[in-house]
C-alpha cells in the first residue's frame, strides 16, 4: 500500500468522485472517536485494488489520509488533483 495525506476539505468531493468512478464501498465506519472528536473510515475496492480513507476532526483540527493499492496510486492522485 502507498500512503498520502489529503486535505480535509477534499474528503467529501473525493467520496463523490470515488462513487462516480464506480468504486464499491466495502467497509464504512463513522462516529465519535474521542471526547468532542468525529471521524470515519471508508474502504473502497475495484478490480482487486483498494483505497482506504481515514478522516478525523478533533475540535477543528482535521487530519485525513489515504492508503492506496500501488496499481491505482497514479489514478487516485489524478482524481485528487482534479478536485483542487
Amino acid at each position: 500500500m502507498k500512503y498520502c495525506d489529503i486535505a480535509g476539505n477534499l474528503c467529501e468531493p473525493f467520496k463523490k468522485a470515488m462513487n462516480d468512478q464506480a468504486w464499491q464501498i466495502t467497509h464504512q465506519d463513522v462516529g465519535q472517536t474521542e471526547l468532542l472528536a468525529y471521524g470515519y473510515v471508508i474502504a473502497w475496492e475495484k478490480d482487486g485494488n483498494k483505497v482506504l480513507l481515514q478522516y478525523s476532526d478533533r475540535q477543528g483540527q482535521v487530519q485525513a489520509n489515504l492508503e492506496i493499492s500501488p496499481a491505482v496510486y497514479d489514478e487516485i492522485m489524478t482524481t485528487i488533483a482534479e478536485l483542487t
